[in-house]
């Protein structure tokens, strides 16, 4: 059974994806870097009780601005 965390996972799988790749040197190591994460605490109502949730995001690059967000909340929710 492998007991690699979910990170690890992530990072050996990435770190094999990049083998096959001829990237310049440090470009690899840039990628893989988090520009940023954000945390997201909220509640919701389910069945009469009320729930918390976490959420998280991790933005790996920028420079193709706009950046659009991951998770919808309603079905009529669109980009910006």
């Amino acid at each position: 059974m492998n007991s690699a965390s979910f990170l690890e996972s992530v990072d050996q799988n990435f770190r094999h994806a990049m083998s096959f790749l001829n990237l310049g040197e440090g470009l690899a190591e840039r990628i893989i870097q988090c520009n940023s994460t954000y945390t997201v605490r909220f509640g919701v109502r389910l069945r009469g009780q009320m729930y918390s949730f976490i959420g998280w995001r991790s933005v790996h690059s920028e420079h193709c601005e706009p950046v659009k967000g991951g998770i919808r909340y309603a079905s009529n929710a669109r980009r910006r």
